[in-house]
């Protein structure tokens, strides 16, 4: 039996050149829309059937990423005669030269444990644990491996730009890397590129679209200002956001100026409800502030409290609208336009805006913006809402004429 392989684009015959050599570890940069799982589905292909009895496995960061490669290859090989069986509850496909391709999520390692594998498939490697893979993957290579292909969009210079960076070395001769770009596609969607060009942060676009390890990784915020040591008169109106907390967060009400400047910050938690609320209320009517208040399941309740005695309020549901939110942000903070205290001033807003970071999620292609586990975001997510504030209600309500104090 003879199975021709697909007709390649230049970018992917480039790997499969690499895949062709004697390197056991074969890293490849493939950031969106340059065909990577296509290619990646190829590779097992020629594995499989180049070397029957084989033992591949397919590793991807969750199991929804693993079962996807699975029914395309099941789907792109019927009429073949190639495949003997398919078992959804396993993940796996059986060949009838007896090769076995196992799909399997980094999410649960301890379920890979003990296995032996010939060949292997790391997907979307730079976001999967270094231990993972040193701890987990690499024991089921020790006895009959024969290559491993790392191939991911780049998630700042973590282990996966270390193998790249192996591969380009002639010190490491089991190590190959290459790398392609949406521009050796001739299939792409250019449509989306613009798109991602228009909406994405640079530093992410230049990770997600052009394969590029930036410095920043996954840090959001890569251009803060030193700030102001003394909280500036407003210029204009004066705009409030507001972020509940819930438990052990913080809630927090930020006021800036049509401007741009950050006036006055509130920030407090475990206090009594109520309280809270009035402090907030002080602050709204000192400075005559357009308030856009946190819609959530405590926001519904704490909203009516403050639209009750300060009707210039509104709702803004932060889930559906996050990602809008923070990247205007990220767009003024980049023009200087955001004007904010120094840490000397507020430390918590540049020290919770320094560790704010995003999570590009391959699976569903969206950027996913937050804090690192056992941080807080609270300051930020103010922030935005002010900002988010001042942008739109530009023409509602007067400005701050003058001074009055708590």
């Amino acid at each position: 039996m003879r199975i021709l392989g697909a007709p390649l684009h230049e970018g992917q015959e480039g790997i499969v050149e690499l895949i062709k050599s004697k390197a056991k570890y074969v890293t490849c940069v493939a950031p969106r829309q340059v065909g990577k799982s296509f290619l990646a589905q190829q590779i097992v292909l020629y594995w499989a059937l180049n070397w029957p009895n084989s033992q591949i496995y397919w590793i991807a960061p969750t199991f929804g990423q693993a079962k996807r490669p699975l029914e395309e290859l099941y789907e792109g090989l019927q009429g073949s005669n190639a495949i003997k069986s398919i078992n959804r509850s396993d993940f796996q496909l059986t060949f009838v030269n007896g090769s076995k391709v196992i799909f399997k999520s980094a999410e649960r390692p301890d379920n890979i444990r003990g296995a032996t594998a010939t060949h292997m498939i790391v997907d979307e490697a730079a976001y999967i644990q270094e231990t993972v893979w040193k701890a987990v993957l690499k024991p089921l290579l020790l006895v009959k491996g024969k290559q491993v292909l790392f191939i991911s969009t780049p998630r700042g210079k973590n282990w996966f730009k270390d193998l790249f960076d192996m591969g380009q070395s002639t010190d490491f001769t089991e190590y190959k890397s290459g790398r392609m770009h949406y521009t050796q596609n001739p299939f792409i969607n250019q449509a989306e590129i613009e798109e991602a060009k228009r909406t994405l942060p640079e530093h992410i676009f230049a990770a997600e679209y052009e394969g590029i390890f930036t410095d920043s990784g996954s840090t959001v915020f890569t251009k803060l200002p030193e700030g102001f040591h003394k909280w500036p008169a407003p210029i204009g109106q004066v705009y409030c956001g507001v972020d509940l907390g819930r438990a052990n967060d913080w809630t927090v009400a930020t006021f800036i100026d049509s401007k741009g400047q950050i006036v006055d910050i509130y920030r407090d938690n475990q206090k009594d409800w109520s309280y809270m609320v009035q402090e907030i209320l002080l602050r709204v009517k000192k400075w005559n502030a357009q308030v856009l208040v946190e819609s959530n399941s405590i926001g519904d309740v704490i909203f009516e409290q403050i639209k009750k005695q300060w009707p210039k309020t509104e709702a803004f549901f932060t889930g559906r609208n996050k990602q809008n939110i923070i990247e205007q942000l990220i767009v003024d903070f980049n023009t200087d336009i955001i004007k904010v205290p120094s840490s000397t001033l507020f430390p918590t807003l540049l020290f919770e805006l320094s560790i704010f970071e995003f999570n590009y999620s391959p699976a569903s292609r969206t950027v996913k913006y937050g804090h690192p586990p056992g941080m807080n975001d609270d300051t930020v997510m103010s922030l935005a809402i002010a900002n988010e504030c001042r942008k739109t209600k530009q023409n509602h309500g007067k400005y701050y004429t003058g001074s009055v104090k708590l």
